[in-house]
């Protein structure tokens, strides 16, 4: 009906393969799937009822009311809760009903026993009870017999009688609420009616006020661009500031350091007391020098006399032997 030959999937088919099929031809058909392949793949949930949901409404599909029979359960005999139960009186009671039943059904009341066991005789079932004396009895019997019906919130009756009642209170409420709602619907409208004309004037008198408004934040929006340039171009500017700060001060402490060393005396001060221990080290080696000039002059002048003697001392020897 939708004008679509797609294949339909069967049991042995893989489901991913299944879900990816189904998505594409949902985007074929233009209908809006936007669940998770894993929820589809499951085959039931909120996204499997949304998509059968959207191909019955593109197929044109209409829904009914649901119809709910009536119940034909019998009402139940009504039982009065003050009578007091005597355990003997029923017990009598109930023992001859249930020895006449026992003769009724098991071997009295015009029932015939089959001779043969292979063979089933149908027979009709006679009652000998009188039907007033079987009513009044049963008249008598049913007050004491009391039945204590628990009543379970999960029993689909208790849902029955529930959704029963409700329906009979939105019914009797759904008057007075529909007028009410309309009251206020109305009401909304009016309102509604009042804010847009009023709009419309406001929007008719602050039509130039609008316009300059819009003029200004055009110049403003032109302002904070301008504004976000200056201010890149001043942080940049900052940035170069403080690299040549940082500079500035290091050249500055390399002149402090070189001018400290300049005018620091105590280098000459050093070379001074150097060049004084160096000219008393050289008068001491003078005065050395002297006394060994002179001893090593002593020692030639001995030795040049101690030659002239032994030179003098065989010419002697000689003019004493003539």
């Amino acid at each position: 009906r939708l004008g679509n030959d797609a294949k339909p999937p069967s049991h042995y088919d893989d489901p991913n393969s299944t879900v990816a099929n189904l998505t594409m031809e949902l985007k074929k058909l233009d209908i809006p799937n936007d669940y998770a392949p894993i929820k589809v793949k499951a085959g039931h949930g909120d996204a499997v009822c949304s998509i059968l949901l959207s191909l019955l409404e593109r197929i044109g599909h209409e829904w009914q009311k649901p119809y709910h029979s009536p119940d034909d359960y019998a009402e139940e005999a009504q039982v009065d809760d003050d009578a007091a139960l005597d355990a003997d009186a029923i017990a009598d009671d109930v023992g001859h009903g249930t020895e006449d039943e026992d003769d009724l059904y098991f071997g009295g009341g015009g029932i015939t026993v089959p001779e043969e066991p292979n063979k089933q005789v149908m027979t009709t079932i006679e009652s000998h009870v009188e039907p007033e004396a079987w009513r009044l009895e049963m008249e008598r019997v049913l007050p004491q017999l009391k039945l204590q019906v628990v009543s379970d919130a999960k029993e689909w009756r208790t849902h029955i009688a529930q959704a029963r009642s409700h329906h009979t209170a939105v019914t009797e409420r759904l008057p007075a609420s529909t007028g009410a709602l309309d009251k206020i619907h109305q009401e909304l409208v009016e309102t509604v009616d009042r804010i847009n004309k009023m709009e419309r004037k406001l929007n008719e008198q602050c039509e130039k006020d609008i316009s300059e408004y819009g003029g200004k934040q055009s110049d403003f929006s032109t302002k904070q661009e301008v504004y976000n340039k200056s201010t890149e171009q001043i942080n940049k500017l900052q940035n170069e500031l403080s690299t040549v700060t940082d500079e500035l001060q290091h050249i500055k402490g390399r002149m402090d350091e070189r001018g400290s060393a300049m005018t620091d005396t105590s280098p000459i001060v050093k070379i001074k007391a150097a060049l004084t221990k160096i000219k008393q080290e050289a008068r001491a080696m003078e005065i050395r020098i002297g006394v060994v000039s002179h001893t090593i002059v002593l020692k030639r002048l001995g030795s040049n006399s101690m030659t002239a003697r032994s030179a003098l001392q065989p010419s002697i020897l000689a003019g004493g032997g003539a």
